[in-house]
């Protein structure tokens, strides 16, 4: 029963106040810690931090370690975003850390769904006598980890489309130019916003059309690497485009159709899926970047890959940076040219998050899913 008793307010408001903190450290690994999740820690005791910790990135210590180094002092208590793991990956259990460090309570803002963990690290903890708490901001925690979670559950990356259009929707002029709907500064929001994904992810036509890098400019993300996803269905693109360049820390997937399979590889990672009358079947695409270990991508376009995604329900997020232009035309492209055939079946986001800058609106939003 100890277990499960129900805090006083004095510890309430302590829980609270330290795992706002965790929740808080936790973005810090923003962008590098994928297809890991991100974890902060705070370890306390009296009502004071002793020491924090966050996941720095992939393949280096978790938060529980590196908050728990150079704590020795028991009966402390540790606040986590994530229940622990309780197996050996990249690192050792930090179940076992926490056990050694004669930690006295555990609170956590939510379960891990990794099937290698899925409440084991809590039943550990509690078999040694360590009291537990979880579900703490699980809504905060979820919401932060929504890429990690969708790639668990799903097995498939999470996907956000990311597009500049005008005022009234549009992607192009009237002629089908793309440059530049949207302000300098909207596009620098915009490129630094690549570094908070795995991968990324265009069209044959816009990598024709513009020749784009797809690469990371921005401050701030130096170091970090991006997969580079170019759908080419007939296995024509050529390699003197900028795509192909600089691949050691961009690396280059390419997907085209199986009836182009004849053709020869252009990169390691190029791989040949399905194909039907609306062109690549995007579900193998997406499975198959989940068993590279991307759990997150970013597409980028153009028009038509956009509106296929839309199409197919296969997205999670939408990132619009919208211009303060009007441009109009029967010509231009939007970013759903297919639509609905009634209003009942409009696409519904949720979670909507505004933020202004010079010459236009930044929209964030989550797609509202039906239940089954």
């Amino acid at each position: 029963m100890k277990q499960r008793a129900v805090p006083s307010m004095r510890q309430q408001r302590e829980d609270e106040k330290f795992m706002k903190i965790a929740l808080k450290l936790s973005l810090l690994g923003l962008g590098n810690t994928e297809p890991n999740p991100m974890v902060g820690a705070v370890v306390a005791k009296n009502g004071k931090v002793l020491s924090t910790g966050y996941h720095r990135a992939y393949g280096m210590a978790h938060a529980e370690a590196m908050a728990l180094e150079n704590v020795h002092v028991p009966g402390a208590t540790l606040y986590l975003t994530l229940e622990p793991c309780c197996h050996f990956g990249k690192t050792p259990p930090c179940v076992d850390l926490i056990i050694a460090r004669k930690v006295k309570r555990v609170v956590m803002a939510m379960r891990d769904p990794n099937p290698l963990v899925d409440g084991r690290g809590i039943r550990k903890l509690r078999s040694h006598g360590i009291r537990t708490r979880v579900g703490l901001f699980q809504d905060w925690a979820e919401r932060i980890n929504r890429h990690y979670l969708k790639a668990i559950r799903q097995r498939s990356p999470y996907v956000t489309l990311h597009a500049g259009i005008s005022l009234d929707g549009k992607l192009t002029d009237d002629a089908g130019r793309s440059r530049w709907v949207t302000s300098e500064e909207g596009r620098r929001y915009s490129h630094s916003l690549r570094g908070e994904f795995s991968a990324i992810l265009a069209g044959h036509g816009t990598i024709l059309a513009d020749d784009p890098q797809l690469n990371l400019r921005e401050p701030g993300w130096e170091g970090k690497t991006l997969y580079r996803v170019v759908l080419d269905s007939a296995n024509s693109l050529p390699r003197r485009l900028n795509v192909f360049k600089d691949q050691e820390r961009f690396p280059l997937i390419i997907f085209s159709s199986r009836d182009a399979e004849d053709r020869k590889k252009k990169v390691p990672r190029h791989f040949f899926v399905r194909h039907d009358a609306n062109g690549l079947v995007l579900a193998d695409v997406l499975g198959q970047l989940f068993e590279l270990g991307i759990a997150s991508l970013l597409v980028e376009g153009g028009g038509r890959v956009l509106d296929s995604f839309v199409r197919e329900r296969l997205f999670d997020e939408v990132a619009l940076f919208i211009s303060n232009k009007i441009v109009g035309g029967r010509n231009s492209v939007q970013i759903f040219a297919s639509g609905v055939a009634r209003l009942e079946d409009a696409l519904e986001l949720v979670d909507c998050r505004w933020s202004e800058y010079t010459g236009g609106t930044m929209l964030r939003g989550i797609r509202k899913c039906l239940p089954d």
